[in-house]
């Protein structure tokens, strides 16, 4: 369990990366690298609710080859809006089905990058709150995802070395995950079922692991102006072991040329056809919440969990 929901779930050579980061004038495989992270872990925000509404909610779905499809109902509330020079940011993950029903994630990354996540998890049937220690990022688990947590929480930007192979135009067709009527139920007949297809111009970074880790390099295909990352493909002995395709939606009411935010997330380990999709519809994210207090974001919250 506690596997799991860590894994549901980058800056010190470089400088700290954070809100005050500025759109680019030149550009390096360096640069390209931060502006990634800045994306991913979107400091063009404030903060950002993600609270479900009817059947509508972030559905995190897994498939193992041959198997019915197991879904994860959530929430997320994510604040980056912290001045006091120790917090960078705060990300509250709520699960409302399964085994994990109840249970909630309090993530507290700092500006000190050489300080680890803060993880707490709120166990609803002990009624505790338990510390637990940051994941490891370098160590692949058969049928988990952790590249997800990766990009979203855990790998530093200076862990990786850089290099950008070329700048390119491409055609996307995006992975997503088919599911035939009887493999839905009230909240995955919502998924999207057409396939989407995208070109764009890229850049072609390449960042390979200072230490040993589940792959020995990944290729992301990053947008010239925007620096979503359309796609991620991880290689081992110069075979991909996991592709990533991910599809970016603006985020309307902020001008910043990088206020995108993905709303649905691929993955597939073509040896196992083992796939993974998070999506969150569009029309239950708030963002920028001036009303909510700060100080939602702790420890008592999740006490207050049912």
């Amino acid at each position: 369990m506690k596997l799991l929901t860590l894994l549901l779930i980058g800056t010190l050579v470089f400088g700290a990366v954070d809100r005050t980061l500025p759109y680019p004038i030149k550009i390096d495989a360096e640069e390209v690298a931060k502006q990634v992270y800045f994306v991913n872990h979107q400091f063009y925000l404030n903060n950002q609710l993600i609270k479900a509404q009817g059947i509508s909610s972030v559905l995190v779905v897994k498939r193992a080859a041959g198997k019915k499809p197991r879904v994860l109902r959530a929430e997320r509330y994510l604040n980056n809006d912290y001045s006091d020079g120790v917090t960078k940011s705060k990300d509250l993950i709520v699960f409302l089905s399964g085994n994990l029903q109840g249970t909630g994630l309090l993530l507290r990354e700092f500006v000190d990058e050489q300080k680890s996540l803060e993880v707490l998890m709120w166990l609803p049937a002990l009624r505790k709150v338990r510390r637990m220690a940051e994941p490891s990022k370098n160590i692949g688990y058969s049928a988990a995802d952790v590249a997800f947590v990766e990009e979203a929480k855990l790998r530093r930007l200076s862990e990786d070395n850089y290099e950008i192979m070329q700048k390119s135009t491409i055609d996307f067709e995006f992975g997503q995950m088919q599911l035939k009527d009887s493999e839905k139920d009230r909240f995955t007949k919502i998924l999207p079922q057409d396939k989407v297809t995208l070109q764009a111009e890229v850049y072609l970074l390449k960042a390979i692991p200072k230490e040993a880790a589940w792959y020995d390099y990944r290729l992301d295909y990053v947008d010239v102006k925007h620096f979503t990352v359309y796609r991620s493909d991880f290689y081992k002995e110069n075979e991909i072991i996991k592709r990533i395709d991910r599809q970016w939606s603006k985020v309307a009411g902020i001008d910043d040329p990088r206020a995108y935010m993905w709303n649905y997330w691929y993955s597939i380990t073509p040896e196992t056809k083992f796939e993974t999709l998070n999506y969150i519809p569009l029309n239950i994210i708030q963002i920028n919440n001036k009303i909510i207090n700060p100080s939602f974001w702790s420890e008592s919250t999740l006490h207050k969990l049912k």
